[in-house]
């Protein structure tokens, strides 16, 4: 294990590429390869004390040596239709069918990042892909964030507290704003939208470390007993806000501006 963080090579960052990417990215908030682009230009060594802290963990170096993929068991929606009715399993493959979402299309989505980890040590692909893309969603059931444009803002806040990844920060911190825009697109005030993201971040700071988490044993969890386990606190802003659109618009789920066109 000393041997892998010893090769992981630096990373530059480019504050040029950064913006560029964050500027396309407030243009379009679904465009999911500026996402890709942004962490790209924003990592320099900032996930290096994150790698080294989830490979001190049973369950981080079980990832690594036994080279654990996601995907194929999250994908798996027989298995997880056979997981107690409350399970986290259960829940997420509720939220994935809604959505017309799976977790390999996560990860083709964004073929630039992937790109990207082919150029880093083995190890730290699985890392990422295990804590990070291939988990994404996941966050979203655990911290009862919906898939809308005020949630993934949530949800990027709440992960930045636990992953360190700079363009979580970036997109949070916009985040607000484009979320805002959205949200008067749709007749509604955008009262609340600061204040949920701002929660957010301090329901991830008061969380126990989600990467330490085995995700595969958690599948099978009572949601509402891992929360607890895991001190992730209800989003009651964000709650408060979605309730509001959802009063007064015809909007029951997914982005904002799918709905708006």
């Amino acid at each position: 294990m000393n041997d892998v963080i010893a090769d992981f090579p630096p990373q530059p960052i480019r504050p040029i590429a950064a913006l560029l990417a964050a500027a396309r990215l407030i243009r379009n908030s679904q465009d999911t390869k500026q996402v890709a682009l942004l962490g790209i230009a924003l990592t320099g060594n900032s996930q290096r004390e994150v790698y080294r802290r989830f490979i001190a963990t049973p369950h981080g170096q079980a990832v690594i040596q036994e080279r654990r993929e996601l995907p194929p068991i999250l994908d798996n929606h027989d298995y997880l239709r056979n997981l107690p009715e409350n399970s986290l399993g259960r829940h997420y493959l509720a939220f994935m069918q809604a959505e017309g979402l799976s977790a390999q299309g996560l990860l083709d989505a964004t073929p630039a990042y992937t790109e990207h980890l082919a150029t880093l040590p083995e190890a730290f692909r699985l890392f990422s892909d295990y804590t990070q893309r291939g988990s994404h969603d996941l966050h979203h059931i655990l911290a009862g964030y919906g898939r809308d444009e005020l949630g993934e803002a949530c949800v990027l806040a709440m992960a930045y507290e636990h992953l360190n990844i700079r363009g979580y920060k970036v997109i949070s911190t916009i985040g607000p704003l484009i979320v805002a825009k959205h949200i008067r697109a749709l007749g509604v005030s955008a009262k609340g939208v600061t204040a949920a993201v701002r929660e957010a971040t301090m329901i991830g700071r008061q969380a126990e470390w989600i990467p330490a988490l085995d995700i595969v044993a958690a599948l099978e969890e009572d949601l509402d007993e891992l929360r607890a386990r895991l001190k992730l606190a209800p989003p009651l802003r964000y709650r408060e806000v979605i309730a509001r659109i959802q009063a007064q618009t015809g909007w029951r789920r997914g982005p904002f501006v799918d709905y708006v066109k």
